[in-house]
């Protein structure tokens, strides 16, 4: 049996969590109740074009670090444990994903940012339990679209077409999960 999904627009309580232009962006959020190492990559390459980032704000269990340098595959580390990587290729994306969801399936978050001339360094995140999440060092005008991958699903801020309603964001979905139409803005 395919797990199921649901796409609506995102509520503004998720809009908010994040300090960014909120009239450049459409918000969409999915809600997957399991993320499996198949989802990332899916999304990503029938979403984006590579390069995208991978911003892992944490990684608290401690073998992510020794992964990505047992790969050698390259990141910018800006916390004691936190990490941006710069996913290029499709072995790099497949490594990733597979760390990016064991990170979330423990509750924590990850986010995929897509657009031109990102740089590493310029997309750390800044959380505060009483403020909004924040990318302070981030020029958002080169940002085109990103993902907050959660637990429960993910939500896309997206400046593209391609995705900027409930409609448009399920033909991105893969076909090994399915849609429950009574809980999705379709």
């Amino acid at each position: 049996m395919k797990k199921e999904y649901f796409v609506q627009y995102s509520d503004q309580s998720i809009i908010n969590s994040f300090n960014f232009p909120k009239d450049n962006f459409v918000s969409i959020t999915v809600g997957i109740s399991e993320i499996t190492h198949d989802l990332i990559p899916s999304l990503v390459q029938k979403m984006f074009c590579l390069p995208v980032f991978f911003v892992l704000e944490s990684m608290i269990l401690g073998y992510e670090k020794e992964t990505l340098i047992e790969n050698k595959v390259p990141f910018y580390e800006f916390s004691s444990d936190g990490a941006i990587v710069k996913v290029d290729s499709v072995e790099k994306l497949d490594l990733v994903s597979r760390l990016a969801e064991v990170l979330v399936n423990n509750g924590l978050g990850v986010f995929v940012f897509y657009g031109e001339g990102l740089a590493e360094q310029d997309l750390i995140p800044s959380r505060q339990w009483n403020k909004p999440i924040e990318f302070k060092n981030v020029d958002i005008h080169k940002v085109d679209t990103f993902v907050d991958v959660e637990e429960v699903g993910f939500t896309i801020f997206s400046k593209s077409n391609l995705f900027n309603t409930p409609g448009k964001v399920q033909n991105y979905i893969p076909g090994c999960y399915s849609l429950d139409i009574n809980s999705s803005d379709i």
